[in-house]
């Protein structure tokens, strides 16, 4: 019984000496980790990657493989090294996601994001970096900082809609930067804001702000590359924005005086050249386009083809090769086009690339299981190829029909505009205040009558997104209703000619409409079409046109706008 007893407890000190082993060993290893982690959040991503690589994780707990996960897919990141799978860090986001500790939870979602983004998810990382953001700060207000910078970034790589919310981010991780005392991404915010207040009307002193803040805060850190960004930002603004060439001049000469063996950018000569051009100094121009660097990239030629060709048609009048040349510059951007179908499509092929070579190393394993997948991985490359077409082809043809759609709407707004001018010039003037009033609206519509003209121009002479890209200039630099007595005397003349139609709804909905709502009855009772009520009011698409008419409906207690302004327009009246 005796001998019983003492194998009992030689077994039970046996098994409690492997748990308490395996404890010191996850106890190491987790401390390892943490030592790993500090480098690879704290700028030593160079020196964390081969360690993490050589770790043998096949004896690593949950826990270390999910937290090795975590750090070697941000340090792979960091260190630019293209991702080919995701599931390591997937399974590292729901292991951490169970486990109830929220900061590595955080920094899971995080590299995430990164991986999905590297790989082209890029609605995927948009949620990672999404739910990122959304714990609480107090978890590690760095992380949720460079979430909410990523989101930035990636909203403001997208063409439509996005840079309401991009702005949105950046603002809302510049002061979590700022109270870190986190220079670098300071100066990303605040280089990143500028960018997207310059391309806003009213934006643009606060856009100079936030980039001279960004000059001033990379000289502190003595980076004269964000230096050389920010001054060649400004340059370029001034230049195309503001048309102020002094300034623009200033600029350029502040950022081509960086040192060259840093700094190699041959489109800051190129805009200070164009400066120079445009003050009526082209010796000067001649003389820093010839300083310029080699052209690198597509943008490099675009910018200096169309320098040629305003130099060889303003001052040594060459038109033959003045249109050579913006041919050229055009040839080049048509080809961006093409390229980034292709660049997305040679995307693809790598990936299968990278997954067929991964399948090679298995197939001696199993024969038929290496077929098989290799079957899968052509026929997925395959769709993935085909969707990419079709996918193209059919934004091509969506772009084509909203062009078309855009010019028929152009042909029915110059109609409506110049039988606005025809009322007008027949309008009885029996004094002084009806005759400005009358002078006021005609200069007005003689504008808009040019801007359309200008649209219309440009409808025939681009195609496709060079179009549109055309059009929401236009929309954007444009101020069709800016003046104010614009409105009170388009109001005015409304009423005389419809039976105090605006009177009338005002009192319809019980004095509910605020003056951009009665502004758009006018414009709708006047005939004008929809782009030039949206052109007119400001707005930013045809569908806020369609929301506009409905909220207005609603107060006045019909189906549709159409309905309440036809009983005092008569058809005749709104052709």
């Amino acid at each position: 019984m005796i001998h019983f007893k003492n194998i009992i407890i030689l077994l039970t000190a046996a098994v409690f000496s492997i748990l308490l082993a395996g404890c010191d060993h996850d106890t190491a290893t987790l401390q390892e980790l943490s030592r790993i982690d500090s480098m690879v959040y704290h700028q030593h991503e160079q020196e964390a990657l081969p360690l993490l690589q050589q770790m043998n994780i096949e004896q690593f707990s949950k826990k270390e493989r999910a937290y090795h996960a975590v750090l070697l897919s941000m340090a792979l990141y960091k260190n630019y090294v293209p991702f080919t799978s995701d599931s390591a860090i997937n399974e590292a986001v729901n292991y951490f996601k169970k486990s109830g500790d929220d900061l590595k939870y955080l920094k899971a979602l995080v590299a995430q994001g990164c991986v999905l983004e590297d790989m082209g998810n890029l609605e995927q990382a948009v949620d990672s970096y999404h739910r990122a953001e959304k714990l609480p700060l107090s978890t590690d207000s760095s992380m949720i900082a460079y979430a909410k910078l990523r989101l930035g970034k990636l909203y403001q790589g997208q063409v439509i809609g996005s840079g309401t919310i991009a702005l949105q981010k950046y603002k809302e991780a510049l002061p979590l930067y700022q109270s870190l005392g986190d220079k670098h991404y300071e100066q990303v915010c605040l280089t990143s804001i500028g960018g997207i207040y310059r391309n806003i009307d009213d934006k643009h002193d606060s856009a100079v702000i936030y980039m001279k803040d960004a000059i001033e805060l990379a000289q502190e850190e003595n980076d004269e590359y964000n230096v050389f960004s920010n001054r060649y930002i400004l340059s370029e603004y001034y230049l195309v924005r503001e048309q102020d060439y002094q300034l623009s001049k200033k600029y350029a000469l502040q950022a081509i005086s960086a040192d060259p063996a840093i700094i190699d950018h041959p489109r800051a000569h190129y805009r200070l050249a164009s400066s120079y051009m445009f003050l009526g100094q082209p010796d000067s121009a001649v003389y820093y386009l010839k300083r310029a660097p080699v052209a690198k990239t597509a943008m490099d030629s675009i910018v200096y083809f169309e320098l040629m060709s305003e130099l060889e048609h303003r001052y040594w009048k060459n038109e033959g090769k003045s249109k050579d040349y913006i041919q050229l510059a055009h040839a080049i951007a048509d080809s961006l086009t093409i390229n980034g179908l292709n660049h997305r499509l040679l995307e693809v092929e790598k990936k299968y690339d990278v997954q067929l070579a991964e399948l090679n190393q298995v197939k001696n394993e199993s024969r038929l299981k290496g077929t098989l997948l290799l079957a899968a991985l052509l026929a997925l490359g395959l769709l993935a190829l085909a969707f990419l077409v079709w996918r193209y082809r059919n934004q091509l043809k969506t772009r084509q029909n909203e062009v078309e759609m855009l010019k028929a709407d152009l042909n029915g707004s110059l109609a409506s505009l110049k039988q606005m001018q025809q009322r007008l010039d027949s309008r009885e003037q029996p004094n002084e205040d009806k005759k400005r009033q009358i002078d006021e609206l005609r200069a007005i519509i003689n504008q808009q009558i040019d801007a359309v003209h200008q649209l219309m121009k440009w409808s025939y002479q681009y195609d496709g997104d060079k179009f549109a890209a055309k059009f929401r200039e236009m929309m954007t630099l444009q101020g069709m209703g800016d003046d104010s007595n614009y409105w009170s005397n388009l109001q005015t003349l409304v009423n005389d000619l419809h039976d105090n139609v605006l009177v009338k709804a005002q009192e319809e909905a019980g004095g509910t409409l605020n003056e951009s709502e009665l502004n758009l009855i006018a414009l709708y009772c006047c005939g004008f079409s929809r782009t030039v009520i949206m052109v007119t009011m400001g707005y930013n698409n045809i569908g806020t046109v369609y929301n506009k008419k409905l909220q207005i409906a609603k107060k006045l207690h019909v189906n549709d706008l159409d309905d309440f302004v036809s009983q005092y327009v008569s058809h005749e009246d709104q052709r």
